[in-house]
C-alpha cells in the first residue's frame, strides 16, 4: 500500500476512533469509518476489548476491500487541548557565523533536557516559532550570518508517553508499524480554521505544510524546509 496513507485517529474527547485512507496524497479519502466508544479514558482505552475488536475487524475490512495487507499506519491522537512546552533558547555567539552545528547543538540540548525532566511525555512535533538575531526578528534562521546574540523560540508538542506506548504495542501485536505519530490538535491548526477534516489535517503534517516544524523520529530530528534541504539533526 505504498500509495496509500492510512490514518487512525483516537479522539479522547469524543471517545471515538476514525479510520481514514487516502490514495495518492489526495485530500478526499477513499475509506472513512468512525466508531464511538463510551466511557473510555487514557487509562483504559487500550485495554478495552471493544477497541481491539474494532481494530481487527476494520483491518480485515480494509484488507478485503483493497486486496492488500495493512502493515503501516499514521497514528493521530486528539486530546482536550494542544499540549506544549515552550522554551526560548539563547546563545552568545560573540560575532561568529551562525552555522548548522550551533543550531543542532542548541535544539538537541533542549530536547535532551525535556526528555530527562519530563519522561512521561512523548515529543511528537517541534516547531520553531521565532528567531531573533541581535534583536531583529527573522522568519528563518540565516545560516552564515554573523551575530552576537541568537534567540530561538521553540514549541515542543507532546502526548502522554504511556498512552502512545500502549497503542504502539497493540498495533505491533497485529504486525502494524507506525509511520508517523501526529497530535491531531496541532494538525488541525495547519488547515482552514472552520474545517474539521482529519484527512486534510493528517496530510498537512505528512506534507510538511508548516515549514517551521522540525521533523522528528526515533533516530533523528531534522527539517528540510526551515533550515534548507541539507539541514538534519541527529540524536
Amino acid at each position: 500500500m505504498d500509495n496509500f496513507q492510512i490514518f487512525i485517529n483516537i479522539n479522547i474527547i469524543h471517545k471515538s476512533i476514525c479510520f481514514i485512507i487516502n490514495l495518492d496524497n489526495k485530500i478526499q479519502p477513499i475509506f472513512y469509518k468512525k466508531i464511538i466508544l463510551e466511557n473510555l479514558t487514557y487509562e483504559n482505552f487500550c485495554f478495552e476489548d471493544r477497541f481491539e475488536t474494532i481494530l481487527k475487524k476494520t483491518i480485515l475490512e480494509v484488507e478485503k476491500q483493497f486486496q492488500t495487507p495493512v502493515d503501516k499506519v499514521n497514528l493521530m491522537i486528539e486530546d482536550k487541548k494542544l499540549n506544549t512546552i515552550d522554551i526560548t533558547v539563547r546563545e552568545n555567539l560573540e560575532n561568529k557565523n551562525i552555522n548548522k552545528t550551533i543550531v543542532e547543538y542548541l535544539l538537541q540540548d533542549v530536547r535532551k533536557q525535556i526528555l530527562e525532566n519530563h519522561f512521561e511525555k512523548k515529543i511528537v512535533h517541534i516547531v520553531i516559532k521565532k528567531c531573533f538575531i541581535d534583536g531583529d526578528e527573522y522568519n528563518n534562521i540565516p545560516l552564515g550570518k554573523k551575530c552576537k546574540n541568537l534567540v530561538i523560540e521553540t514549541s515542543f508538542i507532546y502526548l502522554q508517553k504511556s498512552f502512545v506506548s500502549k497503542l504502539e504495542f497493540l498495533l505491533k501485536k497485529h504486525q502494524i508499524v507506525i509511520n508517523k505519530i501526529i497530535c491531531t490538535n496541532y494538525a488541525k491548526s495547519l488547515i482552514d480554521i472552520d474545517i474539521d477534516d482529519l484527512s486534510k489535517a493528517g496530510l498537512a503534517v505528512l506534507n510538511d505544510n508548516n515549514l517551521n516544524e522540525v521533523g522528528i523520529n526515533s533516530k533523528k530530528i531534522g527539517k528540510s524546509g526551515f533550515f534548507e534541504k541539507l539541514f538534519h539533526i541527529f540524536s
